[in-house]
């Protein structure tokens, strides 16, 4: 599933606390929100289930959500919370956690507590069924107690997060499933699994931080007649065959990658009334197409329709 939004401003406070409660309780925590800033409150949250795992990230005004626990809620989730701008303070069950950039704290969604923010702040978060993790911790209550640090799992985790927040297509199940599986894997490892269990996830983790990275540079580049094996190899230090076998573990190659991107780019823009103006030829240029006609073979190929007819449709559609 694509990531969804939220984005609130202006809404008198009831109003606002309403639409952040329902919007937090679907990812598996169930709040009590209260504002406190001075203003009226705002909030920009996304949130993208993966195969049982949610990830949310949101920029807001000073807050507490206070974790509630009832009777009738039936939630085994952990939540990891990591502050990336803002400092932020967690407590539960004993614990006092100051966060900011560089800390992060592990919170249970079945146990009362509260997060709250004094100032303007960015969160990412990721929660996880308990029973993911399973068996293979060894030091959950101490990291609940002292919160964790920014060491390279860490980061790695953080960077991926990030990465999938800004990729707004779906996934396909299988990928899905194995996105979900590396980031467990990187928890796991930031945990205390067991090191049979740290190396193999250390090695899926580090093949997926690696695969999300090459393709955020493809991404940022598509419009570089020099996007090639060879050019991303020398920017990431890897191999061309390095290369090849992550986007094959993809269930994909670079070469269909590159070419399923560059079409999506331009139809965004062929279809985008900013660019209505524009000649589609300077259009297939911008999304890195050297040969015009291979570029319109793909696209029919791709879309079921020529370029021009895809512009017309979307700027013309009753015609």
């Amino acid at each position: 599933m694509a990531v969804q939004r939220l984005l609130l401003s202006g809404q008198p406070v009831p109003v606002f606390k309403q639409t952040v409660e329902t919007f937090y309780q679907a990812t598996g925590c169930k709040v009590d929100f209260t504002h406190l800033g001075r203003g009226l409150p705002w909030v920009d949250m996304r949130r993208r289930p993966l195969h049982g795992l949610w990830v949310v990230e949101a920029e807001s005004s000073p807050y507490c959500n206070k974790v509630l626990r009832t009777a009738e809620q039936d939630c085994d989730l952990l939540k990891l919370g990591v502050a990336i701008r803002g400092r932020l303070r967690s407590e539960q069950a004993g614990a006092d956690i100051r966060m900011c950039p560089g800390k992060s704290a592990l919170i249970a969604a079945d146990r009362v507590g509260s997060i709250s923010a004094q100032g303007l702040c960015r969160t990412l978060a990721l929660a996880i069924p308990r029973e993911r993790l399973a068996g293979r911790l060894d030091q959950l209550d101490k990291v609940m107690r002292e919160g964790l640090s920014h060491g390279p799992e860490m980061r790695l985790l953080e960077f991926y997060l990030l990465s999938l927040m800004q990729e707004q297509e779906d996934y396909h199940p299988g990928a899905e499933q194995r996105i979900a599986e590396h980031l467990c894997d990187l928890v796991n490892l930031l945990l205390g699994a067991r090191h049979s269990d740290a190396e193999a996830g250390r090695q899926r983790g580090v093949r997926a931080v690696q695969i999300a990275r090459l393709k955020a540079d493809i991404d940022a580049h598509l419009g570089n007649t020099e996007l090639s094996l060879d050019w991303l190899a020398q920017r990431h230090g890897l191999g061309r065959r390095a290369i090849r076998n992550l986007f094959y573990a993809e269930g994909t190659n670079f070469t269909d990658y590159v070419l399923s991107k560059r079409l999506d780019l331009a139809y965004s823009l062929l279809i985008s009334p900013a660019c209505c103006k524009r000649s589609i030829i300077s259009i297939a240029v911008d999304a890195g197409f050297g040969d015009i006609s291979w570029f319109n073979r793909t696209f029919r190929r791709r879309f079921g329709m020529t370029p021009r007819e895809a512009r017309d449709r979307a700027l013309h559609p009753s015609h």
